[in-house]
């Protein structure tokens, strides 16, 4: 299975080319770097390696742990009129995404459709200019067949990465990925009440929750920043939270209260 690099989640959302996705052994050389002094190129290749479950292996295991499907866990489509900002429409394209990571997991069809239409549209809004009629009908041609949505999302990827570098838009793709995790973290939250303390569903939603150590480090250096500020401090008790947890994983006061950071960011988000 090959790795497929994170900046495609832009367009069509993380669940769908993380399925074949494989995180690799290869160490995070630039997680410390300033996000000025990288290109988004870079950004993404260094995310890519970090070794952690991606947002559709997430929703795969919540899946494959016979969890139900929650209907109303997923962030409303009529919320779409709401957000008028860039940085409303990247962190919600982000959102999305992972819903429709969620949707696809459990082959939930219509609701695959319904986002993808939604993500094909703010894409557009944020100036992510692609063939939409074109990737529909891809997508519809394939939409019973996992291997044939990557091939979709890899021609998508090819385009959505050539515009991105050609328009600089660094934060752009920092806001979608602080919307993703949030949401992936929502829904992993979301379901624990179903899992009954299994220790397998535990350890992999804790080692997405880790994950937002490296999202803060890109964060950082726009602290000061009125569009990271917020987010630099919530992921900063996140982890604080998270350290915490890792040494009681059985806790469920503890798992609480990292699920209770989560709900926070999301609320403010969606």
């Amino acid at each position: 299975m090959k790795s497929i690099k994170l900046l495609a989640f832009l367009i069509l959302g993380s669940a769908v080319i993380a399925a074949c996705s494989n995180s690799g052994n290869k160490t995070n050389k630039a997680a410390t770097a300033e996000i000025d002094d990288v290109s988004v190129a870079q950004i993404i290749d260094d995310l890519e390696s970090i070794p952690t479950p991606t947002t559709v292996e997430l929703m795969s295991m919540i899946n494959k742990l016979g969890l139900a499907y929650m209907f109303d866990v997923t962030n409303s489509l009529a919320n779409q009129e709401n957000y008028l900002s860039t940085k409303q429409k990247a962190l919600n394209l982000g959102v999305y995404a992972a819903d429709l990571s969620y949707d696809v997991a459990y082959q939930k069809k219509a609701e695959t459709e319904e986002y993808l239409r939604c993500i094909m549209t703010m894409a557009s809004d944020l100036n992510i200019s692609i063939d939409a009629d074109k990737i529909s009908d891809k997508f519809e041609n394939n939409i019973d067949n996992v291997d044939g949505l990557i091939a979709v999302v890899k021609d998508v990827f090819k385009e959505s990465q050539y515009i991105l570098n050609q328009t600089s838009q660094t934060e752009t793709a920092l806001l979608f990925l602080i919307g993703s995790w949030v949401e992936s973290a929502y829904i992993c939250v979301s379901a624990s009440d179903l899992a009954a303390n299994n220790m397998e569903f535990l350890k992999v939603a804790l080692s997405h929750f880790e994950y937002a150590s490296t999202i803060l480090k890109y964060i950082e250096s726009r602290k000061n920043n009125p569009d990271f500020a917020d987010f630099y401090n919530d992921f900063t008790e996140i982890m604080k939270q998270v350290e915490v947890y890792r040494n009681d994983i059985n806790n469920s006061e503890k798992f609480d209260s990292v699920a209770n950071v989560v709900k926070k960011m999301r609320n403010a988000i969606v």
